[in-house]
């Protein structure tokens, strides 16, 4: 964790690029860079990042979307009955509010309810609970680079769900560890707790 959080800041690398995506008038690196609202246009509703003004579209395998089902649906049990704050899928987060060419969009967020501005369409902090969930395709290193992004922007603990390995990273400010049996997290969420080997099963 040590080496996540004493390097300097980078750009976090695109999970999935859309090469051949062409917009109403040329390719779109002719028309970088976008505006959240250019992009939200562009979108019609997929799920997809702004790096720089640059559009990365989210493209989830089965076994991501299975675990992002199994969490989703978990933490929304749990704060049905402890309604300490909100879940959500494919949430976009403006972590650099004063730049509008740039948002991140975690797989899973947590929101503590001081966290929360329902007035505003987009939080502007990061999630205190932030999840990315690895496709096959993924390089663990970026996650691990978002991990620490999170971290510097709000968060108080992410999770990196592995599902080749049948296993998740836990990592807050100080720590960071495997685990394989049950996911708890004292920290935010009291008395919650998920096998580990439900998201995969």
């Amino acid at each position: 964790m040590a080496e996540i959080l004493e390097q300097e800041p980078v750009a976090i690398a695109p999970r999935f690029i859309e090469k051949e995506t062409f917009l109403v008038g040329g390719p779109v690196d002719q028309q970088l860079p976008l505006t959240i609202a250019e992009a939200e246009e562009l979108a019609q509703g997929r799920s997809f990042e702004l790096i720089d003004g640059r559009m990365v579209f989210k493209m989830g395998d089965r076994k991501h979307s299975e675990a992002q089902t199994v969490l989703i649906a978990a933490f929304f049990n749990y704060l049905e009955s402890n309604a300490i704050g909100k879940v959500y899928g494919e949430f976009s987060v403006r972590l650099w509010p004063e730049s509008n060419h740039n948002f991140r969009t975690p797989d899973v967020s947590v929101f503590l309810n001081e966290s929360l501005h329902p007035e505003e369409r987009y939080e502007t902090q990061a999630p205190d609970l932030a999840i990315e969930i690895v496709s096959d395709d993924d390089r663990a290193t970026l996650l691990f680079e978002k991990a620490r992004l999170y971290l510097e922007k709000g968060s108080k603990v992410v999770w990196i769900v592995f599902p080749s390995e049948k296993s998740v990273v836990v990592i807050t400010p100080n720590t960071r560890r495997w685990e394989s049996e049950v996911l708890t997290c004292p920290e935010l969420l009291p008395g919650f707790s998920l096998a580990v080997e439900k998201l995969f099963s």
